[in-house]
Order: structure tokens, then C-alpha cells, then sequence
């Protein structure tokens, strides 16, 4: 072990981690003997050509035929696909050519590429085809579609995110898809990021949970491989744009961003996908000490890691670390990846033939990572059987998947503002309903939704609901007029006129579709055509309700005070309408809980466990100060009311070695059953690191009847209550420490701390 700490102290890491990294083998331990031996001795028989193909990932466009791209399925020319295959040796692929494919789309192409793979190859060895099924199985005609993991993340329920793990691997086994691009890991710290829908929201405690849920169900089949994404800090980009330099330090890294992925890899994920920007000037695919000394070293991950789209190419285009593009691809092997993305040529393939032929990359740095490659291909069965089986096809759509969507979709909806009582909404009221969410299905369902973008809704099937029909089957005197578009000027006299002569004023707001960097943007605030609408029909007097379809938080303080409801809805999916709808008429008790802080303003993005340091501008009596969001982290209504009381703790003080018990009492006071979520934070009162004002530290959801109450209990471990120190060590300091439930506060100390 002597020579494993001198190695820690060079690295940084801990002594156990640096012997994972000394001695990779380690990893394997868990890999079935058998399966190790037939994986070697197939490497064992491959050349540095075979070696470098199996290394490659190329996007299906590159083998499909010229032309116009047929829908529901793809045209492949045979010559491009053994070019790929046979003469290259690629072994893997991904995407699809225009949009979504049927299920027959799907069999019929994995088909032909696999007839290709196992029976013109040398060695036989199938290919693994890779797909992002983000929110469901979006790029599979009628698959089931749920709710992006911002609104999933609302429910705070991990069964609820497992559920939908399970529905996306099975949907994507029987669609013959065994690698799966998700889930989104990344922490959303940053509002403007234009992925921020698809993460789990701002806290890591909430993204671990509710994306190890999802890993496991996704792979619970043994069939499917899930993909843990952007390893690491890809969401918190200083400018707020995609793919940009993160703006954070090593040691909030790993205080917020790498508790996530260390969740999902003790839960067994294979494969991780690497963030495409920087963190402190260093290209994440260039990065040894974050790729193998961290996520194989530290965290023990043995699965493959997968670059994103072309980013081996940008460390010279775009990051320009790399002089050459052969100076890329070794800097990228070297770091640790396994699997180029390339994606659309085959200069990383012919890059790394060279360096190998040249001396400068061995040959056994090939040997381990195709030899994690085949592992993979061979515990997916793919070794064994490469088609897809037409038994998964029962799998597909079935009517508790499609249960499990709606109810996720009415579970995720958040009820902001009820003013008065506004909502529910009488089903005789006069009611209008306008601006350009109300008639949009691209805008409930987001980004990655039978095309990458999500905005050509001639994909969309006819089955679901706008929120506009949603409302006309409930309401008995429901009016539309359209009143702007999302980024567009429309007939606001039309909207004014008519919310004259309304009970009450829907009015549907947010952002259209839009996936990675074309949802860049530069300011928060809602575009100003949806402003003006609101404000015109806010004129007329009468009450408007606010309802938000959008992928991060448009900042609406301009209007959020005359607004007598506000509802977020997120992007909840294909059952979106309805799930609104139920919510507006009271068919559904809302239950979601924001998994984000909501900003008041486009520059105040600080997040709910912000330092005390931040907010701290008014000591000298000027400037605003304080912590003051449009809406706090975990806030929700109800259309009930919940009390808590009798929050006691099973010790006054724990040891490092300790736990500590928290029992708090919810009572239900109001006249609805309805589902609450209780949070749980604690707050140190000194540290060496300057605290947070809280961190939340468990949640659970409780279903109470009218009047009904029950005690619940925590369990909080003092290791628990660690942070990462300046040194990059995991530390628990002594003193004082506050627990936080529900308006309440219990106070306990820890008597003695350590690192480690």
C-alpha cells in the first residue's frame, strides 16, 4: 500500500482510489469469468485496424442512402454500410436520419446492420447502436413519452423516476435500441443553460436519487445499457450557453456535480458520456485526472466512457488544446475515453491506426478499452444475439406504461399562486384561454420529441391533447384566441376584447421546443410579445391564471403580481394537457414541488443552499440585499393545506461514527386528500469553507386524507454531513448544526469530526 499512498498524494486522491488506479484489472473482479475469457480471446485474434474501428462511433447518416430521408424508417446504401462495417470495422452507431422510427423502421434497420456485422466481418462481432431516449422513447413512433427529468425531478419521488426508467429500457429493448444516451446527470445550477430541462434540477441530493432510480430501471432488463450524462460540470457554463467553460472550482466539482455519477456508478451504470465544455481551462476529454483518476479510480467505474458529438475533433477546432487533430485523438485516448463519437467521418479511426503504428499510443491502451467495449457487447447478450427479439414487442406502449406517464405528468405540475381561491376553475365559468402554449404540442413536450429539435409537430401523433383541447372537454364555455406567439406579436386587442367578457383568463406561456445549443440565450426574461399579452388581458380586470409550459424559469416579475394563479407545468409530455387541464379544474390535487430556485430577476440566479456571503450587499444600508426569489426551492401549493409539529431529534449530540433521528408529524388540514412533500435540511453554523445556508438532506412524499396526520422519520448519518474541504477531502467538522423541517428547526452538535 506504500507505493498507493505516494501515488494519492501526486493525484490528490485517496490511498484506497490510487490502488484502483494502479491496478485497473481490479475493475473486471465483477465480470463473469466465462465472459472475460471469450471477450479476451476474441481481442486476442483483432488487429490495430479492428481495434480502432471498435473504438468508433459514426451517426447512421453516414451509411444511408442520398435523397430525401424517408419517414418512419431508413434507407441504408449497402456499399456505404461494408465500407463502414467490413472495411473499417466500426463498431458502433447511433441517431436516426430525419426523425422517429416505427418500431418495424427500428427491426428492420438494426437488421441490416447487424447481417452486415456477423456475417461479412472477420471476427463476427455485432454492433451496439446507441439512441437518446431522453424522456421516454422519443425517437420511436408511438412510444411512451414522460415528462423531461425537470418535471419528473418536481414529483421528488424516486419510485415515480425508477417507473420511468423501467418504461424507457423496456420501449427501447423492444424497439432493438441496447444503448440508451441518458439519464441527464448533470446538477441544473444555471438557468439559462438550454439543457437545464433535462437535468434533475438544482440539488445533488435530488439528481443521485432520482437518477440512480432511473439507471436502475432503465437496465433492469440486463438488455439495455444506460448512460450517465455530461461527466462533469457540463451545467453550470459561466455564459449560460451549451458547451462552454463551467463556472466553478475543483471543490464545488466535487461538492455538488460528482455526487450524482458516484451514485449511478455504485448502482452499476456502464457507460458514461463526457461533458463537451471545460472545467478551469481543461477540455473534459482531455482530462486524465477527471476521466481515469476520478470516475475509474475514486468512483471505480469499469463501463465505457463515450465522448459527445465530434468532441475529440473540437479539443482543436473549438478548445484548442490540441495543435492537430492527431494531437486530439491521443490527448483523448490518453485521458481515458474509450468510444469517439466522431461522428460523421473517420479521421479519429485513422488518427489513432497512426499513432499506434508510430509508438506513440501502445497498443494495450487499445486492449482495454475495446476489451470494456466487448464486455459490454457481450453482458447485453449482442454476442449472442444481436437482433431484436419481436417477444419484446409486448413491451411497447402498453397501457400501465402509458399510466405511469399521465400520472407522472399530474404529479410534476406545481401550483405557484391561488389568490383567493382562483383555481380550481368552475366548470360553467366563462373562461378564455390564449396565448402560444395553449395550442402547442412541441411545447409540452420539449426538446428530443420524434426529432432532435422537437419543433415539427407533422411528427407528432393525433392521440394527445393541447392544453386548448384539454380545457374544451372539461369547461362548458371555454374560448380561444391565440393572442402572440412565443416570440411573435399577435392580435392583443382580440385577446383584450374577449377577456372582457371571460370569468376568468388562461393565459399559456413559456418556450416552443428547442434541444442543446439552439436554446442558447442571453436574458431570463420572457419574451416580450408573451409580457404584453399578459399584461393587455390583466387590463380588462379580469382574473388571470398564468400557466407555465417551459424548459428552465422565464423570469415574469413584471407580471406575476397582478396574475390572481401562476401553474408550472415544465414540459410534461404527451398527456401534458390533460395533466394541466386536470389541475386547473381540480380533477387533480396539485403535489409538484420546485426542484429549482425560481429567479425574481434575470442576474439574481443564486440557488437555494447559496453561501451567506451572498447576499450580504446591504451591510452598509444600501442596495437591496437579501435573498429574494420569485419562488423558493421545494415551494408548492396545494389545494389543501398541511401543518407540521413535534419535530424531535433521538439525540442532542452524534459521533462521526453516529446517525441521528429526526421525527416530525404531518397533519392534513384541509378539506382534499393530497400528496405532500416533506424536506428535510440541516445547516451547520461554523465551518472552515464558508456553509451553506442549508442543504437538504432527505425527502419522502406522504399521502394524507382530510384531517389526517402521521409521524414520520429521518435518518441522517453524521457522514452525511461532510463537505469537501479546500484540500479536496471529504471532511466532518465538529459543532453545532440545525435541522429544518416544514417551518420547524431542532438543533444537535457533532462532537468530533475527521477526513477522509
Amino acid at each position: 500500500m506504500m507505493q498507493h499512498t505516494l501515488l494519492a498524494v501526486l493525484l490528490g486522491v485517496s490511498a484506497v482510489a490510487a490502488a484502483a488506479i494502479a491496478s485497473p484489472a481490479a475493475a473486471q473482479r465483477r465480470h463473469d469469468p466465462a465472459t472475460l475469457a471469450r471477450v479476451d480471446a476474441l481481442l486476442a485474434r483483432m488487429t490495430v485496424e479492428e481495434k480502432a474501428g471498435q473504438m468508433t462511433q459514426l451517426t447512421i447518416g453516414v451509411v444511408a442512402a442520398e435523397g430525401t430521408p424517408q419517414r418512419d424508417s431508413v434507407r441504408i446504401d449497402p456499399a456505404k454500410l461494408r465500407e463502414a462495417i467490413v472495411n473499417r470495422h466500426v463498431g458502433s452507431l447511433l441517431n436516426v436520419v430525419g426523425g422517429a422510427l416505427t418500431l418495424d423502421g427500428w427491426h428492420a434497420l438494426i437488421g441490416q446492420v447487424q447481417d452486415v456485422a456477423t456475417r461479412e466481418t472477420r471476427l463476427g462481432i455485432p454492433v451496439l447502436y446507441g439512441i437518446d431516449f431522453v424522456h421516454g422513447a422519443n425517437y420511436t413512433r408511438g412510444g411512451t413519452i414522460f415528462p423531461h427529468n425537470l418535471g419528473l425531478a418536481a414529483t421528488f419521488d424516486a419510485d415515480l423516476a425508477r417507473t420511468a426508467g423501467e418504461v424507457t429500457g423496456d420501449e427501447a429493448l423492444a424497439s432493438g435500441l441496447p444503448w440508451n444516451f441518458a439519464p441527464v446527470l448533470d446538477v441544473g445550477r444555471q438557468p439559462l443553460f438550454p439543457r437545464f430541462y433535462e437535468t434533475f434540477g438544482e440539488d445533488p441530493l435530488v439528481a443521485a436519487t432520482l437518477g440512480a432510480a432511473a439507471v436502475r430501471g432503465m437496465q433492469r432488463s440486463g438488455r439495455v445499457a444506460a448512460t450517465l450524462k455530461h461527466y462533469l460540470a457540463y451545467s453550470i457554463p459561466r455564459s449560460g450557453r451549451d458547451r462552454t467553460p463551467a463556472n466553478v472550482t475543483p471543490r464545488e466539482v466535487r461538492e455538488i456535480f460528482l455526487p450524482p455519477f458516484a451514485q449511478a456508478v455504485r448502482d452499476g451504470a456502464r457507460t458514461v458520456m463526457v461533458n463537451s465544455g471545460e472545467i478551469d481551462g481543461e477540455p473534459v476529454h482531455a482530462s486524465r485526472y477527471w476521466l481515469t483518476d476520478v470516475l475509474r479510480g475514486e468512483l471505480g467505474f469499469d463501463g465505457v466512457i463515450v465522448t459527445d458529438w465530434e468532441d475529440i475533433y473540437f479539443l482543436h477546432t473549438r478548445h484548442r488544446v490540441a495543435a492537430t487533430i492527431k494531437d486530439a485523438v491521443r490527448m483523448a485516448v490518453d485521458a481515458g475515453i474509450d468510444v469517439s463519437m466522431s461522428p460523421s467521418d473517420y479521421r479519429f479511426t485513422d488518427a489513432l491506426i497512426e499513432l499506434v503504428r508510430e509508438g506513440t499510443i501502445p497498443e494495450r491502451r487499445l486492449d482495454e478499452s475495446v476489451r470494456r467495449i466487448l464486455l459490454l457487447k457481450a453482458e447485453l447478450g449482442l454476442l449472442d444475439a444481436p437482433y431484436p427479439d419481436p417477444a419484446h414487442r409486448r413491451l411497447f406502449a402498453t397501457e400501465a406504461s402509458t399510466g405511469s406517464a399521465r400520472e407522472a405528468a399530474r404529479r410534476s405540475i406545481t401550483l405557484l399562486k391561488n389568490d383567493g381561491g382562483i383555481l380550481p376553475l368552475r366548470r360553467n365559468a366563462r373562461i378564455l384561454v390564449t396565448g402560444p402554449a395553449a395550442a402547442s404540442l412541441t411545447a409540452l413536450n420539449g426538446g428530443w420529441t420524434y426529432t432532435w429539435q422537437g419543433t415539427d409537430a407533422s411528427h407528432f401523433p393525433e392521440e394527445p391533447r393541447t392544453l386548448l383541447e384539454a380545457m374544451l372537454r372539461r369547461g362548458q364555455d371555454v374560448r380561444y384566441v391565440a393572442g402572440s406567439g412565443f416570440t411573435q406579436a399577435g392580435d392583443m386587442g382580440a385577446a383584450l376584447d374577449a377577456a372582457k367578457n371571460a370569468d376568468v383568463v388562461v393565459v399559456a406561456v413559456g418556450e416552443d421546443a428547442y434541444s442543446e445549443w439552439v436554446g442558447n440565450i442571453d436574458d431570463l426574461t420572457l419574451p416580450e410579445p408573451q409580457l404584453r399579452l399578459i399584461e393587455a388581458v390583466q387590463a380588462a380586470g379580469t382574473p388571470v391564471v398564468l400557466v407555465l409550459v417551459e424548459g428552465r424559469p422565464r423570469v415574469i416579475s413584471r407580471v406575476a403580481d397582478r396574475a390572481r394563479g401562476i401553474v408550472m407545468a415544465y414540459w410534461p409530455g404527451m398527456y401534458g394537457g390533460d395533466a394541466i387541464a386536470d389541475v386547473l379544474f381540480g380533477q387533480v390535487n396539485p403535489s409538484g414541488k420546485l426542484p429549482f430556485t425560481y429567479p425574481r430577476h434575470p442576474n439574481a440566479l443564486a440557488t437555494y443552499d447559496h453561501r451567506y456571503t451572498e447576499t450580504t450587499n446591504n451591510d452598509f444600508g444600501r442596495g437591496p440585499g437579501g435573498f429574494n426569489p420569485q419562488w423558493e426551492f421545494g415551494y408548492g401549493l396545494s389545494y389543501t393545506t398541511y401543518a407540521y409539529r413535534d419535530l424531535r431529534l433521538g439525540s442532542p449530540s452524534i459521533g462521526p461514527a453516529d446517525s441521528l433521528a429526526v421525527r416530525v408529524t404531518v397533519a392534513n388540514t384541509g378539506q382534499r386528500a393530497g400528496r405532500e412533500t416533506v424536506l428535510l435540511f440541516t445547516r451547520q453554523h461554523f465551518a472552515s469553507v464558508t456553509p451553506s445556508v442549508r442543504r437538504l438532506r432527505a425527502f419522502r412524499t406522504v399521502e394524507l386524507q382530510p384531517g389526517e396526520s402521521r409521524e414520520l422519520t429521518f435518518t441522517i448519518a453524521a457522514d452525511d454531513l461532510r463537505f469537501v474541504a479546500r484540500d479536496g477531502r471529504r471532511v466532518l467538522e465538529p459543532g453545532a448544526f440545525d435541522v429544518m423541517v416544514g417551518g420547524l428547526t431542532g438543533t444537535f452538535h457533532v462532537t468530533a469530526g475527521g477526513t477522509r
